[in-house]
């Protein structure tokens, strides 16, 4: 799992990923700024108050001004999550740039679909903007929010980004089966992608360094055939 990590690090040097990199941010700063320009809007153009006396324009000018600072806070969190959405439809393009790299002898992925692309990549934009928005509620409890936020990204993290490396290589009934039976250690790698993915301004690497790090550990464990060995093995 730590040689994984840091192979995944490593990765990112690679001329190929970084210009996918620099993509994927451009195009994130671009829909949020753009959502924040739109809740600003809205909120500078609707009455929330209404007119009272002596004091109404002054509350509704505080609120207006409050909804700007709520709108740009949701944009710095969401922020990671758009870059979530729009990695994903370089899944491809990361994993044959790692496979180049690391795993030049392998044999060529499954064909898969545009449906099953698209489906993967929307899905898992929308889990991570969901999922960043309920975990919210949790925020201002800072225990509560990080272990809670650990907890059950290490889960959904794990099992989606296995998924779109995995569907790569096997039917989606054998995937089912082959996480099922490396439950622990996809969890394990799943619950540090979520560690990363707390840390700020790292956590923008999110989709790089998760896609890469589980694309290792996919085929490390994959070509073993013990169970034993491979938990050890891939720790």
């Amino acid at each position: 799992m730590i040689s994984a990590f840091f192979k995944a690090i490593d990765d990112l040097s690679d001329p190929r990923l970084r210009a996918y990199l620099w993509q994927t941010v451009l195009l994130s700063l671009a829909t949020a700024i753009a959502l924040w320009m739109g809740l600003s809007w809205l909120m500078f153009n609707t009455e929330l108050i209404g007119e009272l006396p002596w004091v109404g324009g002054i509350i509704e000018t505080a609120a207006d001004y409050l909804g700007l600072i709520a709108a740009f806070v949701l944009m710095l969190v969401l922020l990671p999550a758009f870059m979530g959405l729009f990695a994903s439809f370089y899944i491809e393009a990361i994993c044959r740039a790692v496979e180049a790299r690391h795993y030049p002898d392998i044999a060529p992925a499954r064909d898969q679909t545009i449906i099953e692309g698209v489906r993967i990549g929307v899905k898992f934009g929308i889990l991570l903007i969901a999922l960043n928005i309920l975990l919210l509620l949790f925020i201002f409890i800072p225990p509560i929010y990080f272990i809670a936020g650990w907890a059950i990204n290490g889960f959904l993290l794990g099992r989606e980004y296995l998924e779109m490396v995995g569907l790569r290589r096997m039917a989606p009934q054998e995937l089912v089966a082959f996480r099922k039976s490396k439950s622990g250690t996809i969890y394990l790698a799943g619950l540090m992608i979520a560690v990363v993915a707390t840390i700020p301004l790292v956590n923008l690497l999110l989709p790089f360094l998760g896609t890469s790090m589980m694309l290792h550990v996919f085929e490390r464990i994959r070509t073993q055939k013990d169970g034993i060995n491979i938990t050890i093995s891939a720790l």
